[in-house]
């Protein structure tokens, strides 16, 4: 049996080490005793990636179109003047 901790922003079950939900990307760090749900699974099941709730959105695509700034060529050095 594993205890996992459910997040209070996606209900996805994380282990109990984790700061913020790998899902939502919640802090799980601090949470009030009211929003603390712990949930004990079979140790099959907390060695599973903890899956994003039904409702999360598709990634979007990173857009290939626009050059990014990080992908501008370097000037060449300026001529000092005399």
């Amino acid at each position: 049996m594993g205890l996992r901790l459910k997040c209070p922003g996606c209900n996805a079950t994380n282990p109990i080490s984790l700061r913020v939900c790998p899902a939502c990307g919640r802090s799980l760090d601090n949470l009030p005793p009211e929003q603390r749900v712990y949930v004990i699974e079979p140790l099959g099941a907390a060695a599973r990636k903890p899956s994003p709730p039904p409702s999360a959105p598709a990634a979007k695509p990173a857009a290939a179109a626009a050059p990014s700034p990080a992908a501008k060529k370097p000037r060449a050095p300026r001529k000092k003047k005399a």
